[in-house]
């Protein structure tokens, strides 16, 4: 029966893109702690415990980054990026629905050209040295690789089942979305 494994299917990929939201939610929640613990440690080391370490503001820079584009990502999938409606409310539903399936699949095409082209970066990457830290720029950059592949599987979501209903949000509570904000 063909119905039946068109519905397992689905199951699968959303059960998937369950677990991938989660992730996503996750990687921000700890890049911005991250951030938030660097922060406030290089203002304690320089006022008070002044070490010779100096890389707090770099490494808060990596979180900052990894935040960003994994963030972005997960804005995307929950559909919570910010888009101007100055046309649509002149648009039938059927014209609307082509119009972003259409931009998913350009967007789609984007991030497929951004993670290709990232990954040489990513390459070059590992002969520079962050100063004062154990990584290498590489740690950088692949921000937007990763990012890139939660963009990737996202909008492959929205074009494949694009009445996904909206993942649940374990780090919110009881939150209410308004109608037609998730794909």
């Amino acid at each position: 029966s063909a119905a039946h494994a068109a519905s397992r299917w689905r199951g699968l990929v959303l059960r998937a893109d369950r677990y991938l939201c989660w992730i996503g939610r996750l990687a921000v929640a700890l890049t911005l702690a991250m951030v938030l613990v660097f922060c406030f440690a290089q203002v304690l080391d320089r006022y008070l415990l002044k070490t010779q370490f100096d890389a707090w503001d770099q490494i808060a820079r990596i979180g900052m980054l990894w935040c960003a584009f994994v963030g972005a990502a997960m804005a995307l999938r929950e559909r919570r990026n910010v888009v101007i409606d100055l046309i649509d409310r002149h648009l039938s539903d059927r014209v609307r629905r082509a119009r972003d399936r259409l931009f998913d699949a350009l967007l789609l095409a984007l991030a497929a050209t951004l993670f290709y082209k990232g990954l040489d970066v990513v390459e070059v990457g590992n002969f520079q040295d962050i100063v004062g830290t154990p990584f290498t720029y590489a740690v950088s950059y692949a921000s937007l690789t990763v990012g890139m592949v939660f963009f990737m599987l996202f909008l492959a979501l929205r074009l494949l089942i694009p009445d996904a209903a909206p993942p649940h949000d374990a780090f919110a509570r009881e939150e209410r979305d308004t109608q037609g904000t998730h794909p």
